[in-house]
């Protein structure tokens, strides 16, 4: 397996955590994994993205146009970092998993056609909302990482991501994290 992923959104809501699920399913299949974080004032909601290389791969940054996969954990960022997706490839296109607002069209109408003619495959929920009816916000990303492995361009199965999950979560956030995965599957 190759996979370039792009996993972009603010201080706070767990793109570190996500790129280590990302990293401990790439060590279970004893696939080589480069992985990079870039930073704004992450502290106070600004930017944070994480560039995940898994497979045979020589620098850890993903150049735009060369994503596979990007997870948007905040709608913003997933938008400022569409230009990282790739154009179909043969059959394949880049995958798209956002977390969108309800009520909030993602992509914005402005770019929705030039995705489209990309071959880029676009799924969104709204993950905040399934978090917050678990008393929990924080359970977000977790969310939409169920959510995108319950489509089959994910690059890991459900099984893997939960498999993962639990070996990086603590003891006291296990049972939250693995259940926030299996609403996210649900949606």
């Amino acid at each position: 397996m190759k996979c370039q992923a792009i996993i972009a959104g603010v201080g706070g809501q767990g793109v570190l955590f996500a790129a280590k699920v990302f990293t401990e399913m790439a060590r279970r299949r004893q696939l080589p994994v480069f992985g990079s974080q870039t930073f704004g004032m992450a502290q106070r909601g600004g930017s944070v993205m994480t560039h995940l290389k898994i497979g045979e791969f020589n620098s850890p940054l993903v150049c735009e146009g060369d994503a596979d996969l990007l997870l948007g954990l905040d709608f913003t960022e997933a938008h400022r970092t569409l230009p990282y997706l790739h154009e179909q490839r043969g059959e394949r296109g880049a995958v798209c998993v956002v977390n969108a607002p309800a009520g909030q069209a993602f992509p914005d109408s402005r770019v929705a056609a030039l995705l489209g003619s990309m071959g880029v495959t676009v799924h969104t929920c709204d993950a905040d909302a399934v978090a917050l009816a678990m008393n929990n916000p924080l359970l977000a990303n977790l969310v939409l990482l169920g959510f995108g492995a319950a489509h089959e361009r994910f690059p890991f199965t459900y099984d893997e991501l939960c498999t993962a999950t639990a070996a990086v979560s603590g003891a006291l956030r296990r049972d939250a994290n693995l259940d926030a995965l299996e609403r996210g599957r649900a949606l």
